[in-house]
Protein backbone atom coordinates (compact mmCIF):
# COMPACT_ATOMS: atom_id res chain seq x y z
CA UNK A 1 0.00 0.00 0.00
CA UNK A 2 0.91 2.70 0.10
CA UNK A 3 3.93 4.91 1.07
CA UNK A 4 5.60 1.82 1.52
CA UNK A 5 8.45 1.25 3.70
CA UNK A 6 10.16 2.25 6.81
CA UNK A 7 12.41 4.20 4.77
CA UNK A 8 11.05 6.18 1.99
CA UNK A 9 13.78 7.39 -1.08
CA UNK A 10 14.22 10.80 -1.99
CA UNK A 11 15.18 12.11 -5.59
CA UNK A 12 16.54 15.23 -6.36
CA UNK A 13 16.71 16.71 -10.13
CA UNK A 14 19.05 20.03 -9.99
CA UNK A 15 19.77 21.83 -13.52
CA UNK A 16 23.79 20.67 -13.78
CA UNK A 17 26.24 23.43 -15.11
CA UNK A 18 25.95 26.30 -17.31
CA UNK A 19 24.16 27.14 -19.92
CA UNK A 20 25.06 24.42 -23.30
CA UNK A 21 26.85 22.68 -21.04
CA UNK A 22 26.42 19.09 -20.31
CA UNK A 23 27.38 17.27 -17.58
CA UNK A 24 29.08 14.12 -18.11
CA UNK A 25 29.04 10.37 -16.43
CA UNK A 26 31.46 8.10 -15.72
CA UNK A 27 31.45 4.83 -13.45
CA UNK A 28 34.62 3.78 -11.07
CA UNK A 29 35.58 0.07 -10.55
CA UNK A 30 34.96 -2.67 -12.28
CA UNK A 31 32.30 -4.33 -10.34
CA UNK A 32 29.41 -5.34 -12.55
CA UNK A 33 26.55 -2.94 -12.33
CA UNK A 34 23.05 -4.32 -10.81
CA UNK A 35 20.23 -2.66 -11.57
CA UNK A 36 17.27 -4.99 -11.28
CA UNK A 37 15.18 -4.06 -8.50
CA UNK A 38 12.94 -0.92 -7.69
CA UNK A 39 14.40 2.43 -7.47
CA UNK A 40 12.76 5.70 -5.51
CA UNK A 41 12.49 9.54 -5.93
CA UNK A 42 11.11 12.40 -6.19
CA UNK A 43 11.41 15.74 -8.62
CA UNK A 44 10.30 19.06 -7.18
CA UNK A 45 10.54 22.11 -9.71
CA UNK A 46 8.85 25.48 -10.37
CA UNK A 47 7.00 25.76 -13.84
CA UNK A 48 8.90 29.05 -15.94
CA UNK A 49 6.84 29.07 -19.42
CA UNK A 50 3.45 28.92 -20.24
CA UNK A 51 0.22 29.58 -18.78
CA UNK A 52 1.59 27.41 -15.84
CA UNK A 53 4.10 29.75 -14.95
CA UNK A 54 4.99 30.10 -11.51
CA UNK A 55 3.01 26.87 -10.21
CA UNK A 56 4.98 23.92 -8.36
CA UNK A 57 5.12 20.62 -9.82
CA UNK A 58 6.18 17.14 -7.89
CA UNK A 59 6.60 14.06 -9.42
CA UNK A 60 6.82 11.08 -7.07
CA UNK A 61 8.56 8.08 -9.33
CA UNK A 62 8.89 4.27 -8.58
CA UNK A 63 11.41 2.53 -11.00
CA UNK A 64 10.81 -1.60 -11.34
CA UNK A 65 13.64 -2.45 -13.53
CA UNK A 66 14.89 -5.89 -14.71
CA UNK A 67 18.40 -6.80 -16.03
CA UNK A 68 18.90 -9.69 -18.58
CA UNK A 69 22.96 -9.70 -19.17
CA UNK A 70 23.48 -5.81 -20.41
CA UNK A 71 19.55 -5.46 -21.74
CA UNK A 72 17.49 -3.53 -19.08
CA UNK A 73 13.53 -3.61 -19.30
CA UNK A 74 10.91 -2.74 -16.81
CA UNK A 75 8.53 0.30 -16.24
CA UNK A 76 8.33 3.20 -14.22
CA UNK A 77 5.08 4.68 -12.23
CA UNK A 78 4.94 8.98 -11.91
CA UNK A 79 2.57 10.69 -9.49
CA UNK A 80 1.84 14.04 -10.23
CA UNK A 81 1.25 16.56 -8.22
CA UNK A 82 0.71 20.31 -9.39
CA UNK A 83 0.08 23.10 -6.97
CA UNK A 84 -1.00 26.54 -7.99
CA UNK A 85 1.52 29.26 -7.93
CA UNK A 86 -1.44 31.94 -6.90
CA UNK A 87 -3.69 30.43 -5.01
CA UNK A 88 -6.69 30.49 -8.14
CA UNK A 89 -8.16 26.80 -8.43
CA UNK A 90 -7.67 24.92 -11.82
CA UNK A 91 -10.76 24.54 -13.56
CA UNK A 92 -10.22 20.38 -13.43
CA UNK A 93 -10.44 20.38 -10.06
CA UNK A 94 -11.78 23.48 -8.69
CA UNK A 95 -8.74 23.66 -6.05
CA UNK A 96 -5.73 25.15 -6.13
CA UNK A 97 -3.24 21.56 -6.92
CA UNK A 98 -4.78 18.42 -8.71
CA UNK A 99 -2.62 15.05 -8.96
CA UNK A 100 -2.37 12.31 -11.91
CA UNK A 101 -0.94 9.54 -11.95
CA UNK A 102 1.60 8.03 -15.74
CA UNK A 103 3.29 5.31 -16.16
CA UNK A 104 6.43 4.87 -18.43
CA UNK A 105 7.33 1.32 -20.08
CA UNK A 106 11.37 1.45 -20.55
CA UNK A 107 14.16 -0.02 -22.06
CA UNK A 108 17.98 0.09 -22.09
CA UNK A 109 21.22 -1.64 -21.46
CA UNK A 110 24.32 -1.25 -20.23
CA UNK A 111 27.32 -0.02 -22.25
CA UNK A 112 30.70 0.57 -21.40
CA UNK A 113 30.02 1.40 -17.59
CA UNK A 114 27.63 3.26 -18.23
CA UNK A 115 23.44 2.91 -18.17
CA UNK A 116 21.75 4.03 -21.37
CA UNK A 117 17.51 3.89 -20.41
CA UNK A 118 14.70 5.49 -22.90
CA UNK A 119 11.22 5.79 -22.26
CA UNK A 120 9.34 3.22 -24.79
CA UNK A 121 5.37 4.48 -24.19
CA UNK A 122 3.57 6.43 -21.43
CA UNK A 123 0.19 5.28 -20.33
CA UNK A 124 -1.71 7.78 -18.40
CA UNK A 125 -4.99 7.56 -15.99
CA UNK A 126 -7.17 9.46 -18.02
CA UNK A 127 -9.34 12.32 -16.30
CA UNK A 128 -10.44 15.60 -16.29
CA UNK A 129 -6.96 16.78 -14.40
CA UNK A 130 -4.47 14.72 -17.13
CA UNK A 131 -1.84 16.84 -18.06
CA UNK A 132 -1.32 14.39 -21.18
CA UNK A 133 1.34 13.04 -23.16
CA UNK A 134 5.45 14.57 -23.04
CA UNK A 135 7.91 13.86 -25.33
CA UNK A 136 9.65 10.23 -24.51
CA UNK A 137 13.01 11.35 -22.84
CA UNK A 138 16.21 9.13 -23.59
CA UNK A 139 18.85 9.03 -20.48
CA UNK A 140 22.46 8.30 -19.46
CA UNK A 141 23.48 7.06 -16.33
CA UNK A 142 25.99 5.55 -13.53
CA UNK A 143 25.90 3.40 -10.88
CA UNK A 144 27.35 3.96 -7.75
CA UNK A 145 26.28 1.32 -4.78
CA UNK A 146 22.42 1.70 -4.50
CA UNK A 147 22.55 4.90 -6.22
CA UNK A 148 21.48 5.82 -9.72
CA UNK A 149 22.36 9.08 -11.29
CA UNK A 150 20.62 9.87 -14.51
CA UNK A 151 21.15 12.59 -17.01
CA UNK A 152 18.45 13.74 -19.69
CA UNK A 153 20.04 16.72 -21.42
CA UNK A 154 21.39 19.52 -18.95
CA UNK A 155 18.98 18.04 -16.29
CA UNK A 156 20.30 15.68 -13.53
CA UNK A 157 18.06 13.64 -11.02
CA UNK A 158 18.87 10.44 -9.06
CA UNK A 159 17.42 7.48 -7.93
CA UNK A 160 17.95 5.69 -4.64
CA UNK A 161 17.44 1.79 -4.64
CA UNK A 162 14.69 0.64 -2.28
CA UNK A 163 16.33 -1.97 0.18
CA UNK A 164 14.54 -5.22 0.90
CA UNK A 165 12.68 -5.00 3.77
CA UNK A 166 11.46 -1.73 2.84
CA UNK A 167 7.95 -2.63 2.14
CA UNK A 168 7.31 -1.06 5.17
CA UNK A 169 5.07 2.22 6.68
CA UNK A 170 5.88 5.37 6.79
CA UNK A 171 6.88 7.93 9.80
CA UNK A 172 8.70 5.46 11.69
CA UNK A 173 10.37 2.30 11.88
CA UNK A 174 8.02 -0.10 10.46
CA UNK A 175 8.37 -4.06 9.90
CA UNK A 176 7.14 -5.85 7.17
CA UNK A 177 3.51 -6.53 7.58
CA UNK A 178 1.95 -9.82 8.20
CA UNK A 179 -0.70 -10.14 5.08
CA UNK A 180 2.93 -9.69 2.66
CA UNK A 181 2.17 -13.46 2.05
CA UNK A 182 2.58 -15.59 -1.31
CA UNK A 183 0.80 -13.45 -3.67
CA UNK A 184 1.86 -13.24 -6.85
CA UNK A 185 4.23 -10.63 -8.54
CA UNK A 186 0.73 -9.66 -10.87
CA UNK A 187 -2.46 -10.25 -10.20
CA UNK A 188 -2.69 -9.83 -13.58
CA UNK A 189 -0.96 -12.41 -15.53
CA UNK A 190 -2.43 -11.33 -18.71
CA UNK A 191 -2.24 -7.28 -18.93
CA UNK A 192 -0.82 -6.20 -21.81
CA UNK A 193 0.18 -2.95 -20.73
CA UNK A 194 1.41 -1.58 -23.78
CA UNK A 195 -1.58 -1.64 -25.88
CA UNK A 196 -2.86 1.67 -27.56
CA UNK A 197 -5.57 1.74 -25.45
CA UNK A 198 -6.68 3.84 -22.33
CA UNK A 199 -3.38 1.86 -19.97
CA UNK A 200 -3.80 -0.01 -16.69
CA UNK A 201 -7.68 -0.16 -16.64
CA UNK A 202 -7.99 -0.93 -20.53
CA UNK A 203 -5.79 -3.56 -20.12
CA UNK A 204 -8.00 -4.67 -17.35
CA UNK A 205 -11.03 -4.62 -19.26
CA UNK A 206 -9.06 -6.99 -21.79
CA UNK A 207 -7.98 -9.73 -19.60
CA UNK A 208 -11.57 -10.16 -17.95
CA UNK A 209 -14.21 -8.62 -19.23
CA UNK A 210 -17.39 -9.70 -17.53
CA UNK A 211 -19.73 -8.07 -14.38
CA UNK A 212 -17.21 -6.17 -12.25
CA UNK A 213 -17.20 -7.29 -8.55
CA UNK A 214 -18.81 -5.44 -5.53
CA UNK A 215 -16.05 -3.56 -3.57
CA UNK A 216 -18.08 -0.68 -2.28
CA UNK A 217 -18.45 -0.15 1.23
CA UNK A 218 -16.05 -0.67 3.86
CA UNK A 219 -12.92 -2.15 4.21
CA UNK A 220 -10.27 -3.45 6.87
CA UNK A 221 -6.43 -4.08 7.45
CA UNK A 222 -4.86 -4.33 10.51
CA UNK A 223 -1.68 -5.57 11.91
CA UNK A 224 0.09 -5.62 14.97
CA UNK A 225 4.02 -6.29 15.56
CA UNK A 226 7.27 -4.48 16.74
CA UNK A 227 9.75 -2.14 15.65
CA UNK A 228 13.39 -2.67 15.87
CA UNK A 229 13.85 -1.84 19.64
CA UNK A 230 11.45 -3.83 20.79
CA UNK A 231 8.16 -0.70 21.04
CA UNK A 232 5.10 -2.24 19.81
CA UNK A 233 3.25 -0.75 17.09
CA UNK A 234 -0.43 -0.98 15.89
CA UNK A 235 -1.66 -0.12 12.14
CA UNK A 236 -4.97 -0.25 10.80
CA UNK A 237 -6.49 0.94 7.24
CA UNK A 238 -10.20 1.74 7.07
CA UNK A 239 -11.47 1.79 3.31
CA UNK A 240 -13.97 3.66 1.92
CA UNK A 241 -14.88 3.00 -1.42
CA UNK A 242 -17.46 3.73 -3.88
CA UNK A 243 -18.34 1.81 -6.88
CA UNK A 244 -20.46 3.44 -9.93
CA UNK A 245 -20.50 0.54 -12.18
CA UNK A 246 -16.83 -0.40 -13.04
CA UNK A 247 -15.59 3.39 -11.56
CA UNK A 248 -14.12 3.39 -8.10
CA UNK A 249 -13.46 6.63 -5.93
CA UNK A 250 -13.02 7.20 -1.94
CA UNK A 251 -10.22 7.03 0.73
CA UNK A 252 -8.52 5.27 3.20
CA UNK A 253 -7.71 6.69 6.94
CA UNK A 254 -4.20 5.22 7.66
CA UNK A 255 -3.46 5.12 11.38
CA UNK A 256 0.22 3.91 12.74
CA UNK A 257 0.34 3.79 16.63
CA UNK A 258 3.41 3.27 18.09
CA UNK A 259 3.92 2.72 22.50
CA UNK A 260 7.46 2.81 23.98
CA UNK A 261 7.80 -1.04 25.53
CA UNK A 262 10.47 -0.15 28.26
CA UNK A 263 8.74 2.93 29.89
CA UNK A 264 11.04 5.39 28.54
CA UNK A 265 9.07 8.77 26.61
CA UNK A 266 10.14 9.14 23.46
CA UNK A 267 11.56 13.18 23.23
CA UNK A 268 9.53 13.73 20.00
CA UNK A 269 6.32 13.67 21.59
CA UNK A 270 7.40 13.56 25.36
CA UNK A 271 5.21 10.52 26.29
CA UNK A 272 5.33 6.66 26.58
CA UNK A 273 3.19 6.71 22.78
CA UNK A 274 2.04 8.57 19.84
CA UNK A 275 -0.03 8.41 16.86
CA UNK A 276 0.14 9.93 13.08
CA UNK A 277 -3.38 9.26 11.38
CA UNK A 278 -3.54 10.32 7.68
CA UNK A 279 -5.81 9.99 4.77
CA UNK A 280 -5.35 9.00 0.93
CA UNK A 281 -7.98 9.61 -1.57
CA UNK A 282 -8.11 7.01 -4.32
CA UNK A 283 -9.22 6.17 -7.57
CA UNK A 284 -9.48 3.40 -10.03
CA UNK A 285 -11.67 0.51 -11.71
CA UNK A 286 -12.40 -2.77 -11.26
CA UNK A 287 -13.33 -5.67 -14.16
CA UNK A 288 -14.63 -8.99 -13.42
CA UNK A 289 -12.44 -9.71 -9.91
CA UNK A 290 -9.44 -7.57 -11.02
CA UNK A 291 -9.25 -4.03 -9.58
CA UNK A 292 -6.69 -1.33 -9.98
CA UNK A 293 -6.38 1.56 -7.66
CA UNK A 294 -4.40 5.20 -7.92
CA UNK A 295 -3.90 6.97 -4.99
CA UNK A 296 -4.19 10.14 -6.13
CA UNK A 297 -3.67 13.32 -2.80
CA UNK A 298 -2.73 12.59 0.72
CA UNK A 299 -3.67 14.79 4.25
CA UNK A 300 -2.25 14.28 7.74
CA UNK A 301 -5.58 14.09 9.81
CA UNK A 302 -3.21 13.64 13.41
CA UNK A 303 -0.29 15.33 13.07
CA UNK A 304 3.01 14.15 15.15
CA UNK A 305 6.37 15.41 16.08
CA UNK A 306 7.85 11.86 15.69
CA UNK A 307 6.61 11.97 11.92
CA UNK A 308 9.33 11.32 9.74
CA UNK A 309 7.40 12.51 7.03
CA UNK A 310 8.45 9.93 4.32
CA UNK A 311 5.32 8.99 2.21
CA UNK A 312 4.69 8.33 -1.56
CA UNK A 313 1.33 7.73 -3.51
CA UNK A 314 0.91 4.59 -4.60
CA UNK A 315 -0.56 2.30 -7.27
CA UNK A 316 -2.33 -0.87 -6.66
CA UNK A 317 -3.21 -4.20 -8.70
CA UNK A 318 -5.12 -6.63 -6.56
CA UNK A 319 -8.10 -9.32 -7.02
CA UNK A 320 -11.14 -9.30 -5.36
CA UNK A 321 -13.13 -11.85 -3.65
CA UNK A 322 -16.38 -11.98 -1.89
CA UNK A 323 -14.34 -10.52 1.63
CA UNK A 324 -11.26 -10.17 0.78
CA UNK A 325 -9.28 -8.27 -2.05
CA UNK A 326 -5.72 -8.70 -2.27
CA UNK A 327 -3.34 -6.08 -3.29
CA UNK A 328 -0.05 -5.83 -4.75
CA UNK A 329 2.12 -2.14 -4.70
CA UNK A 330 5.50 -1.77 -4.95
CA UNK A 331 7.70 -4.50 -3.89
CA UNK A 332 4.91 -5.40 -1.07
CA UNK A 333 1.36 -6.42 -0.49
CA UNK A 334 -1.84 -6.45 1.96
CA UNK A 335 -5.31 -8.07 2.31
CA UNK A 336 -7.86 -5.98 2.89
CA UNK A 337 -11.21 -7.61 4.42
CA UNK A 338 -14.84 -6.99 4.96
CA UNK A 339 -15.48 -5.90 8.75
CA UNK A 340 -17.69 -8.00 10.52
CA UNK A 341 -20.96 -6.45 11.28
CA UNK A 342 -21.96 -5.53 14.58
CA UNK A 343 -24.23 -8.32 15.65
CA UNK A 344 -26.18 -6.98 18.80
CA UNK A 345 -25.42 -9.72 21.98
CA UNK A 346 -29.03 -9.62 23.12
CA UNK A 347 -32.27 -8.97 22.17
CA UNK A 348 -35.09 -6.27 24.42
Amino acid sequence: MRLATASILALAVVTAGCAGRKPTLANSGTTPLRVSGVWDGVIRATITEGMGSGDTRIEKQEWHLSQAGAAISGYYIAALTFVSGDGRPYVCSREPQFSAVQRYDIAGRLRGGLIEIEEVTQKSEHGRCDPGNRKLLRYQGKLQGDTMTLVNGSQRQTLYRSKEGDAQRPGIDLEVASDVRSIPESPFPDMDLDSDDEGPAASARAATGGTPADVSGMWIWEHHGTVPGGDEKQEREEWHVTQEGSKLTGYYDRIVHQVSSDGNAYRCSMALDFRITTRYQISGEVRGDQVIIYEKSFEVLQPSACDNGKRRLDAYEGQVSTEEIRLVWGVGGQVLRRPRPDVPTQRF
